[in-house]
């Protein structure tokens, strides 16, 4: 099946789309969200690098053109119809693998990409939430892990083939519905039910870039942009924490960094993580956009029409294959929207 889809998707994607695919795309841009990159020396599973160089090879090799977001937020004004293949990349989070990893390959390739930092991770204030449930399941030592969190207990089989990955699956989408504290509750009980001692700082695989790391990246044309200063669920945030994790993020990155970005980056991304209040404190804070999680392209023409769908863009997460690479980028993935709404 695999096989035959690819076959299709280079068939429309060379000769046989070549007339329709790029008006289809008019107006549109192909906006990637990355997180982590591997890096086996410290046991991080992420981004293959091998296949990301392939992938920046192919957009170079058939003329896209890789754009900053920058650049991107830039063209709003006077190209918003225009027929062109933009192609741009954005990190979430500012793990030490984002500067030290992928920067050196972007700059390979000379592709622009904008990391969108956490400041307070960055500034070693704490460790990501999601980091410390993996640590532990990772570290238990018992066969077997029972936590009773609010009217729920949550059991979970330590012993036998993917069990820790799906235990820290379930927890993580649980802790996921939950508000800062009560989740910070929760995984201070999950560590103690299953007799893991947690570090305050955090192990080698989930450490931050440093600020003096963001500068040597600045340097090889990575760019940052502020992400809040803790990585909460905005939307879950009194008024006043929700406009210090802006603003404070934004004011923080304006002082380390030589020229950041003025576009935030929404924690976790869903629409529903974030809300009119969020996107009036972005704009409040003198920024001139913001990204989200969700699937889809970057569309100008929605842009111009409501000027607030540039303050909840658009992302598609970055596919680990060239069909779905080259789906995405073509406009094949757009043609296939059209055709679902025709449906």
């Amino acid at each position: 099946m695999t096989s035959v889809k690819g076959f299709i998707v280079n068939a429309l994607a060379g000769t046989g789309g070549v007339t329709f695919l790029p008006r289809l795309m008019a107006g549109r841009a192909t906006v990637f969200m990355l997180h982590r990159f591997d890096c086996p020396e410290v046991g991080v599973r992420g981004h293959d690098l091998g296949f990301l160089r392939q992938a920046l090879g192919y957009l170079r090799r058939n003329n896209y053109e890789l754009i900053s977001l920058r650049e991107l937020y830039g063209r709003l004004v006077h190209d918003a119809y225009s027929v062109r293949r933009e192609v741009a990349f954005t990190i979430d989070d500012g793990y030490f693998d984002h500067a030290q990893v992928a920067s050196p390959i972007f700059a390979e390739f000379d592709c622009p990409v904008t990391t969108f930092v956490t400041t307070g991770f960055l500034d070693q204030q704490f460790w990501f939430w999601w980091d410390q449930i993996e640590f532990i399941f990772e570290s238990a030592r018992r066969p077997a892990i029972s936590v009773g969190v609010g009217d729920k207990t949550l059991q979970y089989q330590m012993n036998g083939p993917g069990k820790r990955a799906e235990s820290i699956a379930d927890f993580t989408d649980y802790c996921k519905t939950l508000k800062t504290e009560e989740r910070l509750q929760a995984i201070a009980l999950l560590a103690e039910v299953a007799e893991v001692e947690m570090p305050r700082k955090p192990p080698a695989r989930y450490a931050p870039m440093t600020w003096e790391a963001l500068r040597v990246a600045e340097q090889q044309g990575m760019e940052f942009g502020p992400h809040t200063v803790t990585h909460p669920i905005l939307s879950q945030t009194s008024d006043e924490q929700s406009a210090r994790e802006v603003t404070q993020s934004w004011e923080k990155l304006r002082r380390e960094s030589k020229n950041p970005v003025p576009v935030f980056c929404y924690p976790n991304g869903r629409f529903l993580d974030f809300s009119e209040r969020e996107i009036r404190i972005v704009r409040q804070a003198g920024l001139c956009g913001a990204v989200s999680g969700e699937p889809g392209y970057f569309d100008r023409g929605q842009v111009m029409k409501d000027a607030d769908e540039g303050f909840r863009a658009r992302r598609f997460a970055f596919p680990d294959n060239m069909t779905d690479l080259i789906q995405y980028v073509s406009g094949i993935e757009r043609a296939k929207q059209l055709l679902r709404r025709e449906a």
